[in-house]
């Protein structure tokens, strides 16, 4: 007798959507699989990107930020070894020197007093270049400054204010300088002072001879001054400040001559070395009348 119970069939609908769902999951897997596996590829990163020829350095004051990457030597000073007394700084790292930078905008200088008030060298202005007319003139207390200065006993070195705007010109400023100095002899650098004129309603930006200047153009300047100097058997220095270090001069180009570097804070946060370092531009000095700079020198 045949049998009643006959073997049920699925609908086909239901087959079909089974095999629907089925096909679903086995897509999502793969898909989850291959994201998850190129999350896995994928390198962790931290931290901004560092363009090409930039370094990130933690400036004391500014934290990261991204300086030009040259190839000189480094910086080493602790800013914890940097002490203010009595609106003065001194070094307690090791051996420095404390020193002030004049022109004839002090006058009379009483430079015994500035002796026994225990400076030990100063950086005398021998001359400059006009901002506009740039005629070359001498330092009307250069003289001066130099025989009261080392008749007390302080060392002397010299720098001059540069508005030069070709490496001619700034060749004929360091010829201007040895003419000036007649062979005599200095214990601290010939300086390059080069800075950037800065715009007044007196003094607009079309009537500044070396506004605008390139820091290609500047760096060859300052090169082409210290050349002729050490030519003629003289130690020549850069002056700069953070700003030019960064952004104008290329250091690399110049790191045969020490720098002479200007921050006015209580420690010097360049980033590359520097030989002294000029920290106020309003010190009180024992005879010297009214405000003057203040300088260390770590190579006394």
């Amino acid at each position: 007798m045949a049998s009643r119970h006959h073997k049920q069939q699925l609908h086909p609908t239901l087959v079909a959507a089974s095999a629907a769902v089925a096909l679903v999951v086995v897509i999502l897997a793969v898909v989850i699989s291959l994201l998850g596996g190129n999350q896995e590829q994928q390198p962790e990163t931290s931290g901004p990107a560092v363009p090409e020829g930039m370094v990130l350095v933690n400036d004391i004051y500014e934290g990261e930020r991204l300086v030009p990457d040259f190839d000189m030597p480094l910086n080493e000073y602790s800013p914890e070894d940097f002490v203010e007394e009595n609106g003065l700084i001194r070094y307690t790292g090791g051996e420095a020197a404390a020193g002030v930078d004049v022109s004839e905008h002090q006058g009379t200088i009483d430079w015994q007093q500035v002796k026994d008030a225990g400076f030990e060298f100063a950086i005398l202005r021998i001359g400059y270049r006009g901002m506009t007319e740039g005629g070359l003139n001498v330092d009307a207390t250069f003289e001066e400054n130099y025989q009261g200065a080392t008749a007390a006993g302080l060392k002397v070195g010299v720098y001059f204010f540069s508005q030069a705007i070709t490496q001619e010109e700034a060749r004929e400023e360091a010829d201007f300088v040895l003419q000036a100095l007649n062979g005599r002899s200095l214990d601290y650098p010939i300086v390059f002072d080069w800075e950037t004129p800065i715009p007044s309603e007196s003094l607009p930006a079309e009537d500044l001879r070396a506004y605008n200047m390139s820091g290609e153009v500047v760096t060859a300047m300052a090169k082409a001054f210290c050349q002729r100097i050490e030519e003629n058997g003289y130690t020549s220095c850069v002056y700069t400040n953070k700003s030019m270090a960064y952004n104008t001069f290329n250091l690399e180009e110049l790191k045969d001559y020490p720098l002479w570097y200007a921050e006015y804070q209580p420690a010097p946060s360049l980033y590359y070395d520097f030989q002294i370092w000029q920290y106020s531009a309003s010190g009180t000095v024992p005879g010297i009348s009214g405000s003057v700079d203040l300088n260390l020198s770590f190579n006394p």
